[in-house]
């Protein structure tokens, strides 16, 4: 679960430092949300994937995975009122990048 708190609070730091330095609400809230939350799937999702199977059909996996969650808290925020319809666009494709990349790394480190 460590892997992902990091994958949370890492991204979110540094997406914040930049919201500060170019003072942008914009940044700033997504940082907290639209950045971090599909950092924290994508290491959730590879966390619990199967280890079975290569390196492809992992990220894969990953990416489904962490597309689905996105999609689906998305849509319970905006269902509910709390963000606009363009949560999808910043958190799904965020997510399934996060997935990949996450899995990749994953991978590389149980061959090492």
């Amino acid at each position: 679960m460590v892997n992902v708190v990091l994958a949370y609070v890492m991204p979110a730091i540094m997406s914040y430092a930049s919201a500060l330095a170019l003072d942008d609400q914009r940044l700033a809230a997504a940082s907290l949300t639209t950045i971090a939350i599909p950092s924290a799937l994508a290491a959730l999702a590879v966390t619990f994937t199967p280890r079975g199977g290569g390196r492809l059909v992992r990220m894969l996996v990953a990416a489904v995975l962490c597309a689905a969650s996105a999609f689906a808290v998305s849509f319970l925020l905006v269902q509910n009122g709390l963000f606009g319809s363009d949560l999808f666009l910043d958190a799904v494709p965020s997510a399934v990048i996060g997935g990949v990349i996450t899995a990749a790394r994953t991978y590389r480190k149980k061959e090492s």
